[in-house]
C-alpha cells in the first residue's frame, strides 16, 4: 500500500477541473453539430461521457464539495494570520449612576452622601490586534486535517466521475443493442415474410399443403410483436441515455458507434498493481486516515501551552450637551501584552478527545482496509466478468456462422425441391435468435469492460477530475 505520508500530487483548483469537462463537452457539441448539421445530435461514445460527465448532478455536487473543503483549508490557516477587531460604543446617559459616601465624607461634600458621577455622553471604544505566536501544534494539525480533507474531496470527484463514465457507456451500449435488436427484427420480419409469399405462390401451384401456408402466415404474425416491442425498447434506451447525457427527452440523437468486441484483459496483477496506484476511492480513503491522524494530533495539542500577542488601542470621552465631544474631553490608551496560558485541569475533556479522535482514526484504518480487499475482489470479479463474456462471444459468433450456413442450405434445398417451407421458417427462426444472441454477447463484452475499468479506477485525469492539492508536511 503507497504511504500516505510522503505522497505529492500538483495543486489545481477544482474549478480547472470542471472547466475542462465544460469544454470538452462544448468541443463535443461543436463537432456533433459539424458532423450532422440540422440531423440532430450524433454521439460517439467519448461525446456521450463528456456529456454525462458535464451535466451530472452528482458530479456537480462533488465539485461543490471540494469548493467548501478549500474553504476548510482556508478556515484553518486563518489561525496563522493576525486576527484584528473593532469595537466601539455610544452611550447617553438618560440617568446618570451615582457613587455612595461614607457618612464621615458627606461634611467634605456640602453633606451629601451620594454624588452624580459621569456625564450626559460617553463614547468607548478599542482596537484589538492578536497574533498566536506557539499553540503547542494545534495550528499545524488543523491545517493538515483540512488538507487531507480537500484532497479527499478531490478524489471523491474523481470517484463519482468514474461511475458517471459508467453509466454513459451502459446507456451507450443499451442504445447500440436496441438499435441491433430492431434491425435483427425488422430482417427476420421481412424475410418471413419472403417465406410467406413462397408459401402462397406453392399452396396456389399445389406444391406446398396448407398447413405450410399457415405456418408461414403464424411466423409472420409472430415477427411483428418483437419487432415493436425493440422499437419501444430503442425508445426507452434513447431516453435512458438523453437523461444521462443532460439532453432534452425528445432529442433527436444518432449513435457514430457500433457494438464491437473488446481487447483481451491485461494480466490480473498489472490490473491490482494498477488499481491500487490509481483508484479514486483508496486514494479518497488514505486522505481520510491522515485527516485522522491529524484530527488526534490536534487534540493531543489541547494539552499543550498557546502563547500570545495582543495589542490594544483604546480611546474614550465623555462629555455634556454637544453631540461630539471636544478634544479635551477625549483620551486615548494603549497596551502590548504577551499572553501565556497552560491547560492544568480541564475536566477530562482533552482525554476525551484524544481518545475519540483514537477511535475515529482507527475505524477509518479499518475501513481503508475494508476498501481495498473489496477493489481487490471486484477486480478480480469483472476480470473474469470479460472473460466470459469473450468466451461467450467466440462461441455466439461460431452460432451465427452455423445457423448462416444451415439457412443457406435450407434455401437451396427448398429450391431443388428436397426441403419444405417449414424446414426454411426454421432455419430464419434459428438464424434470428443467433444474431440476437450474439449482439448480446457484444454488449455483455462492453458492458463488462466498463465494469472492470470502474473497479480498477481511472486516472484523475482520465476522468476529468481534479488532483489532489500537494500536502504540505
Amino acid at each position: 500500500m503507497p504511504s500516505i505520508t510522503g505522497q505529492r500530487h500538483e495543486r489545481r483548483p477544482a474549478r480547472v477541473a470542471m472547466t475542462a469537462l465544460a469544454l470538452i463537452a462544448a468541443a463535443a457539441l461543436v463537432s456533433v453539430a459539424a458532423a450532422a448539421p440540422g440531423d440532430g445530435i450524433v454521439l460517439t461514445l467519448d461525446d456521450a461521457v463528456s456529456l454525462a460527465q458535464q451535466n451530472d448532478q452528482i458530479l456537480q455536487q462533488a465539485a461543490e464539495a471540494v469548493r467548501g473543503a478549500e474553504a476548510g483549508v482556508t478556515g484553518a490557516n486563518s489561525g496563522r494570520l493576525p486576527q484584528l477587531s473593532l469595537s466601539g460604543r455610544y452611550t447617553s446617559n438618560l440617568k446618570k449612576g451615582v457613587m455612595f459616601l461614607p457618612p464621615d465624607m458627606a461634611a467634605g461634600f456640602g453633606g451629601r452622601t451620594s454624588i452624580e458621577m459621569g456625564r450626559d455622553y460617553t463614547f468607548q471604544g478599542a482596537a484589538t490586534l492578536t497574533l498566536n505566536l506557539w499553540t503547542a501544534g494545534r495550528l499545524s494539525a488543523a491545517t493538515g486535517a483540512a488538507r487531507e480533507a480537500l484532497a479527499a474531496s478531490h478524489y471523491d470527484q474523481a470517484l463519482v466521475a468514474d461511475a458517471v463514465r459508467y453509466q454513459a457507456t451502459a446507456a451507450y451500449m443499451g442504445v447500440l443493442l436496441a438499435e441491433q435488436n430492431v434491425a435483427i427484427a425488422e430482417k427476420a420480419l421481412e424475410e418471413t415474410g419472403e417465406a410467406r409469399r413462397v408459401a402462397q405462390a406453392g399452396y396456389d401451384q399445389g406444391t406446398t399443403s396448407r398447413f405450410d401456408l399457415l405456418r408461414a402466415e403464424v411466423e409472420v404474425a409472430n415477427r411483428e410483436a418483437p419487432l415493436v416491442q425493440a422499437r419501444n425498447d430503442l425508445d426507452q434506451s434513447l431516453l435512458s441515455l438523453a437523461r444521462t447525457c443532460g439532453l432534452e427527452p425528445g432529442a433527436a440523437i444518432t449513435l457514430a458507434d457500433t457494438l464491437a468486441a473488446v481487447p483481451r484483459p491485461e494480466e490480473l496483477d498489472l490490473l491490482i498493481d494498477r488499481m491500487r496506484a490509481t483508484s479514486p476511492e483508496i486514494k479518497a480513503m488514505q486522505r481520510r486516515v491522515a485527516a485522522a491522524r491529524q484530527s488526534r494530533a490536534l487534540a493531543r495539542a489541547g494539552r499543550g501551552p498557546t502563547i500570545q500577542l495582543i495589542g490594544n488601542y483604546n480611546i474614550q470621552a465623555e462629555w455634556d450637551e454637544d453631540l461630539a465631544p471636544e478634544s479635551k474631553e477625549r483620551a486615548t490608551s494603549a497596551t502590548a501584552a504577551l499572553a501565556f496560558q497552560m491547560p492544568i485541569f480541564d475536566g477530562l475533556q482533552a482525554k476525551s478527545e484524544i481518545e475519540s479522535a483514537s477511535a475515529d482514526l482507527r475505524i477509518a484504518e479499518l475501513e481503508l482496509d475494508r476498501i481495498t480487499r473489496d477493489r481487490d475482489l471486484s477486480v478480480r470479479q469483472a476480470r473474469l466478468g470479460v472473460e466470459n463474456a469473450l468466451a461467450a462471444l467466440d462461441g455466439r459468433r461460431e452460432s451465427v456462422r452455423l445457423a448462416e450456413e444451415a439457412h443457406r442450405l435450407a434455401l437451396v434445398r427448398l429450391r431443388n425441391g428436397l426441403a419444405t417451407p417449414l424446414e426454411r421458417l426454421d432455419a430464419e427462426l434459428a438464424l434470428t435468435e443467433s444474431r440476437a444472441q450474439l449482439a448480446r454477447a457484444l454488449y455483455d463484452c462492453n458492458i463488462a469492460q466498463a465494469a472492470l475499468e470502474l473497479a480498477v479506477g481511472s486516472d484523475m485525469n482520465d476522468t476529468g477530475a481534479d488532483r489532489a492539492q500537494e500536502v504540505d508536511r
